[in-house]
This record gives structure tokens, C-alpha cells and sequence, in this order.
């Protein structure tokens, strides 16, 4: 069986895990704590020697970076098929997925990372910047969505995979007490993004779901 080796608060691992549910594959879950440095063990950096955040073991064979394992798990089980099936449609998503590794995930990084770390005030004009970043990316979003039910259209795809966590993280960190001076539209966004709010419901009406949703991540 699968093991996938993730950690609390990763949302490149909850990608995984989500890829995990919607093609019904099994697997075994193993949460790895940062506060008891499981991620520095042998036995981990024995499969991830970058000692990070998600790994697979498949058997004799380990995978670590999230993107290389949706591809893996798309492989071992082609439907439904995350990274499409025409040529258009892959490259599609491919792009959408380089968007947000480039374009999303480092303001990601730079925003909520500021801000969940308690590093504000200090750093408030660097996390206003991410921020604009941040809403820039969302409109882009936002705009695919008011005519899609999902980033590469009709279907689900890896690009969701990739993309919702992120969301995720940075309207948790929008939301938290005393954040306004610097969330900008992301407090608010269900009103600023409601083509965005309807694709996070649909993919939180996903069968299996709730197996992947962090406890501390529900708001």
C-alpha cells in the first residue's frame, strides 16, 4: 500500500492527499510532526533527503515533491485523469500549475507566512506587497472561474490539486485577528472572489474531502 508522509499545516501535502481521495486510491496515512524534528529522522531523510514535506513510499519506491507525485498517482491510475488527455488540455494545465509555483506560492510564502509566524508589525509593508500580489493572481482566477467550473474547465484537474491549498492558506492567514492594516480584498474575499468562493465549495463537496481537510484549517 501507499504511504504518504505529510505534515500538519503543509498544503503541499494536503495536494496529495487530496489527489489521493479523488482517485480512490488506498494508502496509508503518516503524519510526521516539525515540533519533534520527524522530518530530520534516518528513516525519513531516507526517503526525502531534502527532509520535507509530502514523501511517497510506493513498495520498494519513494517520490518526494508534490507536483512529481500527482503525476505519479495519475500514472499508476490514469482515471480520472488529472493532467488531462488531449494536448490542449495538458498544456493548460501545466501552465495553471507554473502560475501558481511562480506567480501565487511565493507571496504565499512572503503573506501568510508573515503573518501566521507573528511577524507583523515588523514586516507589515513586505506582506502588503505580497498581498497585491496575491490579489492580482486571484483576479486572474477569478476570471477563468466566472466561465468555468474548474481552472482548465469542465473537469477537475491537477491544476485544483495545486492551486485550492494555496487559496486555503492565504485566507486563513487573511482572517486572523488584527490582520486588516494588510489582508486588503482577502479579508473579504468571499465578496471580492465569489466566482472563487463557488470552486473552493465545489471541491469541499468532493467525495473524500473531509478525510484530507486539516482540522486546524477549518473556518
Amino acid at each position: 500500500m501507499i504511504e504518504i508522509f505529510w505534515g500538519r499545516g503543509s498544503p503541499y501535502s494536503w495536494r496529495v492527499q487530496l489527489a489521493l481521495e479523488i482517485k480512490g486510491i488506498p494508502y496509508r496515512s503518516r503524519q510526521l510532526s516539525f515540533a519533534d524534528e520527524d522530518l530530520k529522522s534516518d528513516e525519513f531523510l531516507a526517503i526525502n533527503p531534502r527532509g520535507q514535506v509530502p514523501a511517497l513510499r510506493d513498495g520498494g519506491s519513494t517520490l518526494y515533491e508534490s507536483i512529481a507525485i500527482l503525476a505519479y498517482l495519475d500514472a499508476i491510475r490514469p482515471e480520472p485523469a488529472l493532467f488531462g488527455n488531449a494536448p490542449e488540455e495538458r498544456g493548460l494545465i501545466w501552465r495553471l500549475i507554473m502560475e501558481c509555483v511562480y506567480h501565487l506560492e511565493p507571496h504565499m510564502t512572503a503573506f501568510a507566512g508573515t503573518i501566521i509566524s507573528g511577524e507583523l508589525p515588523e514586516k507589515t509593508d513586505e506582506a502588503i506587497a505580497s498581498r497585491r500580489q496575491v490579489e492580482q493572481e486571484l483576479d486572474r482566477l477569478e476570471a477563468l472561474l466566472e466561465r468555468n467550473d474548474y481552472l482548465a474547465g469542465s473537469r477537475l484537474s491537477a491544476a485544483d490539486m495545486a492551486v485550492y491549498p494555496v487559496v486555503q492558506l492565504l485566507l486563513i492567514a487573511a482572517r486572523r485577528e488584527n490582520t486588516e492594516a494588510v489582508s486588503g480584498r482577502l479579508c473579504r474575499a468571499d465578496a471580492h472572489f465569489p466566482a472563487l468562493k463557488a470552486w473552493c465549495r465545489r471541491i469541499e463537496a468532493l467525495p473524500g474531502f473531509e478525510r484530507t481537510n486539516p482540522p486546524h484549517w477549518r473556518v
